[in-house]
């Protein structure tokens, strides 16, 4: 199943699709300039924090926090490779994996 993000708009002008929790495996229409914001739900104390693994070339890194991404959305040039998006939650007061999240991000 594929989701168009939620687009908004900022002072700038600038399109930007949100995506709040997403699911594992979620994939996502994203067109090329737009910026895609990826949020997630604090829980709990706070422990845990939202790290990039993964991305796709054409996704450039524009914020990283503990809990959010924003990434600015490129052309993909005709390049039909699907590397996800990979997230992990990771909690500060444990080691070994944390929970993971794969997302495509299809442009278009």
């Amino acid at each position: 199943m594929t989701l168009t993000a939620t687009p908004s708009r900022t002072a700038r002008g600038t399109t930007v699709h949100v995506v709040h929790d997403p699911h594992p495996g979620q994939q996502l229409s994203v067109p090329a300039g737009a910026r895609l914001a990826v949020r997630f739900r604090r829980r709990g104390l706070g422990l845990s924090r939202w790290q990039v693994v993964e991305r796709p070339g054409y996704l450039l890194p524009l914020e990283e926090g503990p809990h959010g991404f924003l990434f600015l959305v490129f052309d993909v040039d005709g390049a039909t490779d699907e590397q996800p998006l990979r997230l992990v939650r990771r909690r500060v007061d444990r080691s070994g994996p944390g929970e993971v999240r794969d997302l495509v991000v299809r442009v278009g």
